[in-house]
Order: C-alpha cells, then sequence, then structure tokens
C-alpha cells in the first residue's frame, strides 16, 4: 500500500512537471484591438488573440508540449495548421479546432480559408527584469505620460542617452509610450517587458530625414519622382542604432511604427536602422506596422536578430521583413515575418553613400508569411561581390516568388545556399514561380555563379514556372546544383520534370 501511494505520488509529479507551463504575453491596449472571430485557450488558459488589419495573433511563452483550442465564430468546415513540417493534426468538434503543439515555435492557423491566426509561441526568457531589478533605469522616471496620448520623445532619448555607457539596462515597464525617432547610442540595453510598447508617431513630422534629404514621397510629390529603389527611397526611421557598437534591444515587448497612417501621409519610414554599427543583437521582441522596411541592416558587422516576430500591414508597400545591405555576419535566427514585401531582401543599395561587398549572411529555423518573394538576395546589387549566404531550414508558409536571385545592378553573386528549406503554397497572385533567378542589366552587369539548391522540398507546385535566365555570354548565371530536390512529393532530376524555364546563358546545371 505504501510503496503504491509513493508510485502515485511519483507519477503525479511527473506529469506535473511535463505539463507546459504558459505565460500569457499578448496585451490589448484598445477594444478594437481584440479579435472576434478567434479564441484561444492554451493549457485552459485564455488568451486574447490581438486582431491587426486582416490578422490576428497571440503572444505567449510556453516550456514544452502544449495543448491548444482555438474557438471560431463560426462552424468548422475545414482547417489548415503550419508549418507543415511540423505534422500538427487537430480535432474539430463544432466551431472548436484541439491540437497540440510540440514546443516552443511559430504556428499559422486558418480556418475555413478565412483569415490567419498566428501562433507566437516563445520558450521562457533566460534573462528578464522588472521595476524591482537591481542595476536598471526606469524609462518612466523621465515620463510625463505613459498611456500613449502625449509624445515622449525628448524624454525617452534623455533615458537613452543616460543608459548609453552606464552598464545598466533602460527598463520599459508595461505601458505605451508614444515618441519620434530615437537614436541609440554604442554601450546600450534595452529591455522591453510584456506589454510594453513603444509606438512611433503619427505625424510625419516626427521622422526627420538625414540632411532633410527627400525621400519617395507619394502623396507630396509627383508619381515620376517616386522609386522604391532602396538607394533612394527612404532616409528616415523610427529607431536608428548609428555608428555603435554594443547594443543589445530585447525583451518580450512590441515596438510599432504605425506604418498603415504614416505611410498614408507619403513617409516612407523604416521601423528600425542599424547601420554602420557592429555588436547589435535583436531578440525576442514584436516589430509591427512599419511605413517602408521593418529591419534595414546597412553597412554593419556582426548583426543578430533572433526570436523576433515581424508583423507588417499587407497594404502597406515596400513592408519588407530584414535587409542586410552591404553587411558582414548578418544572422537572422527563428524568426517570424508577416509581410507585404520581400520577406528577406539581401542587398547592396548605396543609401546615403554606403556601400560596399556584402559576405557572410545566413537566415535560418524561420517562419515567413509574403505577397512577394521570401528567400532573396537582390534587387539592388551595387557593389562588386555579395557572396557566402545561406538560406538553412525556413518554412515558407505563402510566397508570390519562394527563392529569388535579382542581379540587377553588376554584382558577383558566388556561393549562394538554399539547403533544406520548405515551401507550402503560392500567393495567389503574382509572378506565382517557385523560383526566380534572373540577370538584367539596369546599373551594370552581373554574374550569379554556385549556387546550391539542397533538401528542399516544395509541398505543391506553383502555377508559373520557374526562371533561371542569365544576361549574355559574358554575363551567364554558372554552376546550379539541384540535390535532393522535390515538388509535390516527386523527386526532381531535370529541368522538365522541374517545369523550370532556362535561357541560352545558364551553364553547368545540375541534377543530383
Amino acid at each position: 500500500m505504501v510503496r503504491n501511494a509513493i508510485w502515485m505520488v511519483l507519477l503525479a509529479l511527473c506529469c506535473f512537471s511535463c505539463q507546459s507551463k504558459v505565460k500569457i504575453i499578448t496585451k490589448i491596449t484598445t477594444p478594437s484591438e481584440r479579435c472576434e472571430m478567434y479564441t484561444v485557450q492554451l493549457e485552459k488558459k485564455e488568451i486574447p488573440a490581438v486582431k491587426f488589419r486582416d490578422i490576428s495573433y497571440v503572444h505567449c511563452e510556453v516550456s514544452g508540449e502544449t495543448n491548444v483550442q482555438v474557438k471560431c465564430s463560426e462552424t468548422i468546415r475545414n482547417y489548415e495548421i503550419s508549418p507543415r513540417s511540423a505534422d500538427i493534426k487537430g480535432t474539430v468538434q463544432g466551431e472548436k479546432l484541439s491540437f497540440k503543439i510540440p514546443k516552443a515555435g511559430y504556428y499559422v492557423v486558418r480556418i475555413n480559408e478565412g483569415k490567419y491566426l498566428f501562433l507566437l509561441a516563445d520558450a521562457p526568457e533566460q534573462k528578464s527584469y522588472t521595476d524591482k531589478s537591481r542595476n536598471i533605469i526606469n524609462v518612466r522616471d523621465y515620463l510625463t505620460d505613459h498611456s500613449g496620448t502625449i509624445i515622449q520623445t525628448e524624454a525617452i532619448q534623455k533615458a537613452l542617452n543616460d543608459a548609453s555607457g552606464s552598464g545598466k539596462v533602460l527598463f520599459f515597464p508595461a505601458g505605451v509610450y508614444l515618441t519620434g525617432t530615437l537614436s541609440v547610442k554604442s554601450n546600450t540595453d534595452i529591455y522591453l517587458a510584456p506589454g510594453a510598447l513603444i509606438q512611433g508617431s503619427p505625424d510625419r513630422k516626427d521622422y526627420p530625414s538625414d540632411g532633410n534629404r527627400l525621400e519617395s514621397d507619394h502623396v507630396n510629390r509627383s508619381k515620376e519622382e517616386y522609386t522604391d529603389n532602396g538607394e533612394f527611397m527612404t532616409f528616415s526611421r523610427l529607431i536608428l542604432v548609428d555608428e555603435a557598437t554594443n547594443v543589445h534591444i530585447f525583451g518580450r515587448g512590441t515596438i510599432d511604427g504605425n506604418g498603415t497612417i504614416v505611410r498614408a501621409q507619403g513617409k516612407p519610414a523604416n521601423l528600425i536602422r542599424v547601420r554602420r554599427s557592429e555588436n547589435v543583437l535583436i531578440e525576442g521582441i514584436v516589430l509591427r506596422n512599419p511605413a517602408a522596411w521593418n529591419t534595414h541592416i546597412q553597412y554593419c558587422d556582426d548583426v543578430t536578430i533572433r526570436d523576433v516576430k515581424i508583423i507588417n500591414d499587407f497594404d502597406v508597400p515596400n513592408t519588407d521583413g530584414v535587409d542586410p545591405d552591404a553587411s558582414h555576419k548578418v544572422l537572422v535566427d527563428h524568426c517570424f515575418a508577416y509581410c507585404n514585401d520581400d520577406n528577406i531582401a539581401i542587398k547592396t543599395t548605396n543609401n546615403m553613400d554606403l556601400n560596399r561587398n556584402l559576405e557572410d549572411i545566413t537566415v535560418s529555423g524561420c517562419v515567413f508569411l509574403t505577397r512577394k518573394s521570401s528567400l532573396k538576395v537582390g534587387t539592388e546589387t551595387k557593389a562588386d561581390v555579395m557572396k557566402n549566404i545561406l538560406f538553412e531550414d525556413n518554412d515558407v508558409i505563402v510566397s508570390d516568388r519562394g527563392m529569388a536571385l535579382y542581379c540587377n545592378d553588376g554584382s558577383l553573386f558566388d556561393n549562394i545556399r538554399f539547403e533544406n528549406n520548405r515551401f507550402e503554397y503560392s500567393f495567389h497572385k503574382g509572378q506565382q514561380r517557385g523560383i526566380h533567378f534572373v540577370i538584367k542589366n539596369r546599373y551594370g552587369k552581373g554574374i550569379v555563379r554556385n549556387v546550391l539548391i539542397k533538401d528542399c522540398v516544395f509541398y505543391e507546385a506553383f502555377p508559373k514556372p520557374s526562371q533561371i535566365f542569365g544576361l549574355d555570354v559574358e554575363h551567364p548565371v554558372d554552376g546550379i546544383i539541384f540535390e535532393n530536390f522535390e515538388i509535390a512529393g516527386k523527386k526532381i532530376f531535370s529541368a522538365e520534370e522541374a517545369t523550370l524555364e532556362i535561357n541560352d546563358f545558364v551553364r553547368n546545371i545540375q541534377f543530383k
């Protein structure tokens, strides 16, 4: 009897320890943000879903396998749970969908072919802060308002300046911090607690451009002057890290660029620009609603974007996810991105006359959705060489083009690898090509060589043929290897089987 009782206690303790612990991070600041279509429970904890434009999401922390229940506002006829690589099966009872997620990660639910629900489940933070933590500077000590009604740019900038080099962490507790452009200096650590929202101003005047340069303003300038060329498109942003070293921005809070409103005023401000800087780490936070590119990494060394959730307005143009530009040693690791434009665009723009060869860029373990290109090098390619680029172990849920190389301005692309990436389905309009590699002569003639596509899967064939086109005899695409390549469950051993169009300026293409 005693032995049986001991075993019962041990079994109960084991079951308790194996159950995932759930922490709710999602915060709703206004009633209009509450999603009416979906309600979510994790391990029987109800989590409010945030409605943002055409999608909804929940943000939480889980410690392991977790039970999920999604209740829809209508009877469930069909559903999808992505990534498919996670092989998650659900059960439906009327308006309820139940399933288990195996671990922390990013999951996309779509019911009755309706709007997306994103489940952004982080692992528990390794290090966090509260207002009682030692060695912090509390931003509230500088402010007159933390409700988001009064702009606080000068006060927040003063706090940032005091934190720089102090050895202390600038702490943003839960609250709304309304601001225009902020500048982050060297040796600065910034922590955004759950519920902390750095909210960009709704007034374009609060985003000054570098040197008063004219930007691509489609409202206040003529259409003939408009360009989406990154060299001239934007010279403004909400957060600027410039000529800085040792910067760490982290936590579970959100930075929101108010891009839907700001871009409607003709202001193409980035959310974050990291420029001429090194040893920069951005991790854990949500980066939401930029007016143009979300995160621009320009002329930098050793920059890591990790566990970051990017949520852009699907109707705002030019809202890329992450754009490494003329940089060295950039890692985009285990991130989520929902974008109107490219999820990743590796480029050399010559913006602000900053240009040099690009090398050693890695994009790994991410989950992406876009209406344009997902894993992309180009379109601006104004340096001599762009090399050693790796896209590895990414799940692309939806894209117009899965893999894209656009060599438009005369660069040499060398050693570009796509390894173990998975592509689910094509966006319903656009080019709809799984692979699109093209050399053009816009500002110069380039070459693409040494490209590896290994262990990549398209679960479904895209509607239109893939294309690989060189420019001319002296500017070819030279050396493309397809190894263990699969489309719609079939191993591919030829261009014909891949529905791949190739012109006369493609050399040394192999299928293994």
